[in-house]
């Protein structure tokens, strides 16, 4: 029995996935979720987890960050294990895609972000702060990986369109994105994809 690096890689992200359920993501019917802040159980998503299955979580994807001693802290370690995650599965090329994964690990980070501002500065409930910050850090997530920022907020727009007034957000996450793929290409010439003239 020979074990491929594929299989390790599976079995270490499934064992992540005991303390980080969120780590295991289905696309965009879970979005919401990571969106929102867990407002939105995991066990009511389309693909969620029943309840029974997440009671070792680290933190639970059941209750909303809020809910937890330390909002921030709950949000940054959900943010750094999808972000694990991601990494693992993508150093061995599992199949699947980066870009819900990576939307979800923006809106993770977004929302210590989020909790860590609403601490300082009092947000209204009908502000569009707290959804341009969480659609700005999903874009700016995503592009500084796939380098591709319009799209990026196509598939933001596309997505979210339940969610808030999309005129208002938009722009801000436009400049995220862009911003994100000049100082990604700053850092690093190199790209995850390989974009080539050649097929």
């Amino acid at each position: 029995l020979m074990l491929t690096p594929q299989t390790l890689v599976g079995f270490l992200i499934g064992l992540l996935s005991i303390k980080f359920p969120q780590t295991m993501f289905w696309g965009e019917g879970s979005l919401q979720c990571a969106v929102d802040g867990q407002c939105t159980a995991f066990a009511s998503t389309p693909h969620g987890i029943p309840s029974i299955m997440t009671q070792s979580a680290h933190v639970d994807p059941n209750l909303p960050f809020s809910s937890h001693n330390s909002p921030i802290t709950a949000a940054l370690q959900v943010g750094v294990a999808k972000f694990l995650a991601i990494a693992i599965a993508t150093s061995v090329k599992l199949p699947g895609g980066v870009i819900f994964p990576l939307l979800s690990n923006g809106a993770s980070f977004a929302n210590a972000l989020v909790s860590a501002v609403t601490s300082v500065i009092p947000v209204a409930s009908s502000s569009l702060l707290v959804p341009t910050i969480i659609m700005s850090f999903m874009a700016a997530t995503l592009t500084s990986i796939t380098r591709t920022p319009l799209a990026t907020v196509l598939i933001l727009a596309l997505t979210s369109s339940s969610w808030t007034n999309l005129s208002a957000i938009l722009p801000g996450a436009l400049l995220a994105s862009y911003v994100s793929v000049w100082v990604s290409n700053f850092l690093s010439k190199e790209s995850y994809f390989n974009y080539s003239d050649s097929i």
